[in-house]
This record gives structure tokens, sequence and C-alpha cells, in this order.
């Protein structure tokens, strides 16, 4: 039961660090096949989410853990305005967060508000809400 929670809550964590992971790697890809294979990869993770998660039921007993996750992105969201903006990026440990203000920033941005609102809307929607 305990292993089943863990993976509720670090298995969006761990797609979501892999895509973040192998982006720079779709980057080196002209844009159009770099934003084609970020979009097809995207999609294939947001659709295998749920059932890696082990939440696959309408009413899953588990599936509102997933606001864990989401909370987790949204603060890491919020880090990197802030870092974007001038005012948290003194951190040491958090400015292996902070992304570029350019293109690639803004799509690294994309994908994580694409998870956390996946999560946060299968949450409410599936489980007891927040």
């Amino acid at each position: 039961m305990f292993l089943r929670k863990l993976t509720v809550i670090f298995v969006p964590l761990a797609m979501l660090l892999f895509l973040c992971l192998i982006m720079p790697l779709l980057f080196s890809c002209t844009w159009y096949f770099g934003g084609l294979f970020i979009g097809v990869i995207l999609g294939v993770l947001l659709g295998l989410l749920l059932p890696l998660a082990g939440a696959t039921r309408y009413r899953e007993p588990f599936a509102w853990l997933l606001f864990i996750p989401a909370t987790v992105v949204l603060l890491i969201l919020l880090y990197q305005y802030l870092a974007s903006v001038g005012a948290g990026s003194t951190i040491p440990v958090l400015r292996l967060l902070v992304v570029p203000a350019d293109y690639h920033g803004s799509l690294y941005v994309a994908v994580e508000s694409a998870f956390a609102a996946y999560m946060l809307a299968f949450s409410i929607r599936t489980g007891r809400g927040i």
C-alpha cells in the first residue's frame, strides 16, 4: 500500500525529469523536428502518466495524491519566475532550477506547467480534491 502511494507521487516527477533531461538533445534538431519530437514525447508521457502511476480507475483511491507532485512542480515554476525577475536567484542549490530566458526556457516552463495542470485536474476529478 505504501509503495503504491510512493509510485503515485514519484512516477510523475521522474517522467518530468526524464523529459527535461532529453529536451536539450531534441533542441539540437532543426526547429521543426525538435518541436515535433518534444510534442510527441510529451503526448506519450501524459498518456502514460496515469497507468504508470497506478491511477487508472475513475474513482481511484490514491489519485488525490497527485496534488503532491503537482504542488512541487508549481513551487518550481514559482521559483523560476522569481529568478527570471531577479528576486530569487541567490539561493545556491536552487540555481539549478533556473531556466534560460529564451525560447528553450519557455519550452521547459510549458512542459512543467502542462504536467502540473494535468496532475491537478486529475486529482480533483477522480480523488477527493485538494
